[in-house]
């Protein structure tokens, strides 16, 4: 074969290569997770070690959702948004569906954890398309002691039995 006939037949043989290989990955969904809650109805004395504790479970659910395959996850500090994130998140009658779509978030999760007494609590962590808010995850525990150990292993409960147990196409 001549040097002028090898060029057309390798750039077909390109061509083709090139339009037979599948499509990279789908895009991420964007999650925007934004920062679980406490709601003490317990009267109980305030415990001082809440507010880090509640950092530290929400990291957990951030890294758990980015090892889920499929999403991109960020927090809502570190979102365009954070500013103007209520106190009261529960509260706010669905504006986190309004923040993530400013954000450019396909999906929020949102939660809290209601401290009963110190021995029984309740979380609920709740996955919603900011599309059309509807529920895609949603997961309650209840979990028995108001320490560390309880509300780590409540949330990676959550994680692995009700937020991560169908693949992202189906959220």
């Amino acid at each position: 074969m001549r040097p002028t006939e090898f060029a057309p037949t390798v750039l077909l043989s390109l061509a083709l290569l090139t339009w037979s290989v599948p499509a990279t990955a789908q895009d991420p969904v964007q999650v925007l997770v934004f920062d679980l809650e406490l709601l003490d109805t317990s009267r109980e004395v305030l415990d001082p070690d809440h507010a880090g504790r509640l950092e530290r479970v929400t990291a957990l659910l951030r890294d758990g959702l980015k090892d889920g395959e499929g999403y991109e996850v960020i927090g809502i500090r570190d979102s365009t948004v954070a500013a103007e994130v209520p106190a009261a998140l529960h509260l706010c009658n669905g504006c986190e569906l309004d923040l993530g779509r400013r954000a450019g978030a396909d999906i929020v999760v949102t939660g809290f954890i209601h401290k009963i007494s110190t021995l029984i609590l309740n979380m609920q962590i709740i996955m919603r398309r900011t599309g059309d808010g509807e529920v895609i995850a949603v997961g309650n525990a209840d979990i028995r002691g108001d320490n560390e150990r309880s509300w780590r292993r409540g949330v990676e409960w959550l994680l692995r039995h009700r937020l991560l147990a169908a693949p992202p196409s189906d959220r």
